[in-house]
């Protein structure tokens, strides 16, 4: 049902039509020309005015039909006017105006009609910012291949949502490898978006790629990246091809699968989320509702979290790293920023923590199979389905118990 036009009050009249308009300007002009015309004998003045309802039909009109009635009409109405008139001069000057107003104006409506039903051409702006979407979309996708589904006893989940469509690519990074000292895993984010960020992301995965199975600690690895991004960024300030302020928050894991123990070595990124699954008892207790169990949730912090990489020679880095159980059946959820900064309406950030307790609550022992994709729907409602920067997820399962044996030899990650 067609609403009021804002600034029209509900019920009243809308805008008059322009075949209305016509026809009384029509009968105006004819009454007026005619009578100055007959008495004053100036039909040369006022004969003219014959072509202004011609012009005034030609206006939204959905095809030349109504102007040329109308020119058909005062045509009748000039002549008639030339036939009281005195001289011969009357008979050019008013019936040819009339004449050609009606032509331009029929001509004028039969070309706007032709523009409306061709289609649309895209603006070249428009597709130049469509092809450069769709190239750095397929970017990101070769910076960021989907991560395997199994690396040993553990399962892993990820979700990638992307920000709008302008702003499509940005700096979220993560990868995994199963190396002699554990199965490793980095999840990060490079400050920025667009190809800078890509660029400074390939640079971190690249050389995590190198050295998670070169280095005995994760405190070695994060300060292997750290020079190498910080070298690589020296080089690329010298051409001017990169920003001074670049650097990447991080998080670095190493599970052991025969310990069942995680490390964590944080450089300045939002703390993993652990995910203990709840037991009998907590359903009895105060944590379960309706018969369903919620696990719980617990921030891994560490004791002081070093800076982003590129900064670490900028801070002290001793208290960066904490090992603990990985308990089985748990699970570990890695997330960015785009997450908890995330907001609705009202401006408030998505609260995952709180939130994640709640998705996860199951009527077994164990997590929902389903709770990544819970999560992202949850976060998606809070937002109304938009993000303004890239948010990514990543669940590490562990296994219901734990009996794997000592590590393999260093294999390269599948994609």
């Amino acid at each position: 049902m067609p609403r009021p036009g804002r600034g029209q009050a509900a019920g009243t009249p809308g805008p008059v039509p322009g075949w209305w308009l016509a026809v009384c300007a029509t009968a105006v002009t004819v009454v007026v020309a005619a009578a100055l015309g007959r008495l004053w004998g100036m039909g040369l003045v006022f004969g003219p005015l014959l072509a202004i309802p011609v012009a005034l039909a030609g206006i939204g009109a959905p095809s030349p039909r109504l102007p040329l009635a109308c020119g058909a009409l005062m045509l009748a109405a000039a002549v008639v006017l030339a036939a009281f008139s005195r001289g011969l001069l009357v008979w050019i000057a008013v019936p040819v105006p009339v004449v050609g107003v009606t032509a331009l104006t029929a001509l004028g409506v039969t070309l706007n009609r032709r523009g409306k039903h061709e289609r649309p051409s895209v603006a070249p702006v428009e597709q130049k910012l469509a092809d450069v979407t769709s190239v750095a979309d397929v970017v990101q996708r070769a910076l960021l291949p989907p991560l395997p589904g199994r690396v040993g006893p553990l399962e892993l989940q990820v979700v990638y949502l992307a920000a709008a469509a302008e702003a499509r690519v940005g700096g979220d990074l993560y990868e995994v490898a199963r190396t002699p000292f554990g199965i490793r895993l980095i999840v990060g984010d490079a400050r920025g978006k667009g190809l800078e960020a890509v660029e400074t992301a390939a640079d971190v995965l690249g050389v995590f790629r190198e050295v998670a199975h070169e280095v005995y600690t994760l405190a070695e690895a994060a300060r292997r990246i750290d020079a190498s991004l910080a070298r690589r960024l020296a080089a690329g300030q010298a051409h001017g091809s990169r920003p001074v302020e670049e650097f990447v928050t991080a998080v670095l894991t190493e599970i052991d699968p025969a310990a069942g123990q995680l490390t964590i070595y944080n450089c300045g990124h939002p703390p993993p989320l652990l995910l203990s699954p709840g037991s009998g008892d907590s359903r009895k207790s105060h944590a379960s509702r309706n018969g369903q169990a919620a696990p719980s949730v617990t921030s891994v912090e560490v004791p002081s979290p070093a800076p982003p990489l590129r900064l670490l020679p900028l801070g002290d880095c001793s208290a960066a790293g904490k090992t603990l159980p990985f308990p089985p059946g748990g699970a570990l959820l890695f997330y960015t920023d785009g997450v908890t900064e995330a907001r609705n309406a009202r401006h408030r950030c998505y609260p995952l923590p709180a939130r994640l307790s709640e998705l996860a609550r199951t009527s077994t022992d164990g997590l929902r199979p389903d709770l990544l994709e819970r999560v992202r729907d949850d976060l998606l409602r809070h937002t109304g389905a938009r993000l303004d920067d890239d948010a990514a997820l990543v669940l590490v399962r562990a296994p219901a118990t734990w009996g794997d044996p000592a590590p393999q030899p260093a294999q390269a990650t599948a994609p």
